[in-house]
């Protein structure tokens, strides 16, 4: 795969890690969840097919991220898993901006 495209391809799943996060951020929230999970779901897959293309060691965490977004489900201890995926979205928002320098 060319450079720049590799390039563009991790400011893309920079980008849905950071939308991941403030979903998951939002998801603390009561009730809230319910509504900011519409677009969770979708970019953890989105995440995960980014992750693949790229080679850029986010896979392993992308895959734990998805098992938190559905786990996030649960109503009280969701809380725990929703915490957990923010972890892990920090985490692999820092990989990807380290990368990017």
């Amino acid at each position: 795969m060319r450079p720049d495209t590799l390039r563009l391809l991790n400011l893309l799943q920079l980008l849905s890690e950071i939308a991941i996060a403030v979903g998951y951020l939002l998801g603390l929230i009561p009730f809230v969840y319910l509504w900011s999970y519409t677009w969770v779901i979708p970019l953890v897959f989105v995440n995960l097919v980014f992750a693949i293309l790229t080679h850029n060691g986010t896979t392993t965490k992308t895959v734990i991220n998805i098992i938190m977004a559905f786990l996030s489900f649960i109503p009280v201890a969701g809380y725990v898993f929703r915490i957990v995926g923010i972890v892990i979205s920090w985490l692999n928002i820092a990989a990807l901006a380290k990368e990017r320098r």
